[in-house]
């Protein structure tokens, strides 16, 4: 098992020489800049990549992937990627967003919970020739405008260009996965707005009082949209994501389970003990073992 998951976010890639085309907050990159990972890194963003030639094998959220020319992956945020290996000539496409200008940018329809679960389990698309050529067109004109560093418009056409992106995408991703567009009601709003900040926390607070307050409504409230929204009430949905990031810490570090306890903010060990039971039927010792292909 590898030491720990590493996170990647813009400050990452700010530091990485060989991303020439960025501007802090938005970064496309191809083959100059090496896919080929190790270890297990966790995305602090939105990437989109178009591989135009050779493969890769990779795992998202612990599911494996072969993708082949004209796939493209979407990472949305909290992804897990796992030991990607290139065979061919890998050639790709790729942008990058931070989850402040991704959740900024967007438009809230592409945003939302039902986009955000289709691309979890859906991260590989297979692209027609049309797709693609729109998905080169925008790529080529965000690196060149990306590289215009005189141009004191040039975060506002850049934005302008990903919003346009994003439109063209939807129409296509709406034909895929069959999600309609729906008015943003204010319940739509608040929860958006609940699942940005749940995502963007690490280690994750378990209370519901705890986004409620941040969003300045009551819990009870919270857990009433959170219903109407996903069929889920709040608590369910933080659940969700906390117990991910546990298996992926069992799974995935050789930390003890005192220290997972910390990291994730459990008052202590006995705790975190009763919170795996309850949720996963086991301990997190066995959970662990299970996780890892070791039996019970």
């Amino acid at each position: 098992m590898s030491e720990y998951i590493t996170r990647i976010g813009t400050d990452d890639l700010n530091k990485i020489d060989d991303l020439e085309y960025g501007d802090g907050h938005i970064f496309v990159f191809d083959e100059t800049v090496s896919m080929e990972r190790p270890d297990i890194v966790r995305i602090d963003g939105i990437f989109v990549i178009l591989c135009i030639g050779g493969g890769c094998r990779l795992s998202i959220n612990d599911v494996e992937y072969m993708v082949g020319k004209d796939d493209v992956i979407i990472g949305v945020p909290e992804a897990v990627i796992g030991h990607v290996e290139n065979y061919g000539d890998l050639k790709f496409m790729g942008m990058f967003m931070s989850l402040d200008y991704a959740f900024k940018m967007l438009p809230l329809s592409v945003r939302g919970w039902n986009f955000k679960m289709f691309f979890e389990q859906n991260p590989k698309i297979s692209l027609g020739k049309a797709e693609v050529a729109i998905y080169t067109q925008y790529y080529e004109l965000l690196k060149s405008k990306l590289a215009d560093k005189h141009n004191p418009y040039r975060g506002n056409i850049v934005d302008a260009l990903m919003q346009a992106f994003v439109f063209e995408f939807r129409n296509v991703f709406d034909g895929i996965a069959h999600l309609c567009p729906r008015p943003i009601s204010s319940g739509g709003n608040i929860f958006n707005e609940f699942i940005e900040i749940l995502a963007k926390s690490y280690p994750k607070p378990r209370s519901v009082a705890y986004y409620a307050d941040r969003l300045s409504i009551t819990a009870k409230y919270l857990s009433v949209v959170c219903k109407k929204e996903s069929g889920k009430n709040a608590s369910k949905i933080i659940d969700a994501y906390v117990l991910k990031d546990i298996k992926e810490l069992l799974r995935n570090s050789t930390y003890s389970i005192k220290e997972i306890s910390n990291k994730l903010a459990f008052p202590n060990t006995s705790f975190f003990g009763r919170y795996v039971k309850k949720h996963l039927g086991c301990t997190p010792n066995e959970l662990r073992r299970k996780l890892n292909g070791m039996g019970e």
